[in-house]
């Protein structure tokens, strides 16, 4: 079930010598399972404006850490929400170019 390679990442704002201000990118790689969005889901998200995409399935929560982005087969999504459900974390995302 959980078969999905994902990233999720991070970012991290520093400031160089020079004042300069520095992003770093933190990427963890997590195994998750993948589920396709519900209808009503769906629908209900489209009326409030979001199109949400994926969901994905952490086998523990404590995997998650509170990453804004995840990439998954090249493509960076954005965390639309998270639902926590025992001991496992859904993770319903968009993507970046379809905003």
């Amino acid at each position: 079930m959980y078969n999905q390679v994902i990233k999720l990442r991070s970012y991290t704002e520093t400031t160089d010598d020079y004042g300069i201000p520095v992003r770093t990118v933190t990427d963890r790689t997590v195994f998750a399972g993948l589920k396709s969005i519900g209808q009503s889901e769906f629908y209900q998200a489209q009326a409030d404006g979001l199109k949400p995409q994926l969901k994905f399935i952490l086998s523990d929560y404590l995997d998650y850490q509170g990453e804004k982005e995840i990439e998954y087969e090249s493509k960076i999504y954005n965390v639309l929400r998270t639902y926590r459900d025992g001991k496992k974390i859904e993770i319903t995302v968009y993507g970046v170019d379809d905003e």
